[in-house]
């Protein structure tokens, strides 16, 4: 079994109008969350699992120094890179490729040879 996973960081984002961070200071356009989807293929069976989420990001509170303006963004930060890179686990890649494999085993519609 051959396994790949595609990890997809969408360009939907949640975007909080106001925000506080931790040290008390007020902010604006602060990214609260991002979709992102991981995709399992098994180049094999061609089988495959999909899903995906809201992905959180820090919140405003935990959130501590400089914070880039949603309006000032020009690429994907890293800080959305590395939140999309946790959330696509070991733990979801292994649940992914556990149905995958169900797929393999699973009863099929077919046809009767009689119609």
């Amino acid at each position: 079994m051959a396994i790949t996973y595609n990890l997809n960081i969408s360009d939907r984002l949640s975007v909080l109008q106001t925000a506080t961070l931790k040290n008390g200071t007020p902010v604006t356009d602060y990214i609260s969350k991002i979709v992102c989807s991981l995709t399992a293929v098994d180049s094999e069976s061609g089988f495959s699992a999909f899903t995906d989420s809201w992905v959180s990001l820090k919140s405003p509170a935990e959130h501590e120094g400089s914070y880039i303006l949603f309006s000032d963004i020009k690429s994907q930060p890293d800080f959305i890179t590395n939140a999309a890179n946790t959330w696509a686990s070991d733990e979801l890649k292994s649940a992914l490729a556990s149905q995958v494999e169900a797929q393999k085993t699973a009863p099929q519609d077919k046809d009767a040879p009689w119609s």
